[in-house]
């Protein structure tokens, strides 16, 4: 009867060490799979950063491009409208200055 208690007593470690066991190979693999599945969400997570940052940098280029070409065609006008505002009074400004010089050395016409 002792031996039978301790047959028992026996098996019942045997059997716990085995559960032990397969515990932690479960563990094992659970956490391997943990690390797999991380690893592979931060490169999915970095190319979608990557792809992210640059459709902003295209964006942000094109939006710079777009206010370049505003910016130059409103400077283009603003030059224009200055040439032709000028163009009649730099006649008007060439002519005064004539008579001056001409009346200052006592030249009256030529």
């Amino acid at each position: 009867m002792v031996k039978a208690i301790v047959d028992e007593i026996l098996a019942a470690e045997a059997r716990a060490d085995e559960i032990v066991a397969a515990a932690t190979q479960r563990a094992k693999e659970i956490r391997e799979r943990g690390e797999k599945e991380r690893e592979e969400i931060l490169a999915d997570a970095k190319k979608e950063a990557a792809a992210l940052l640059s459709t902003l940098e295209a964006e942000t280029e094109a939006a710079a491009q777009k206010a370049e070409s505003l910016a130059m065609e409103r400077g283009a006008k603003e030059a224009a409208a200055v040439r032709q505002s000028a163009a009649g009074r730099v006649t008007d400004a060439a002519k005064e200055i004539s008579e001056r010089v001409l009346a200052k050395y006592g030249v009256t016409a030529l």
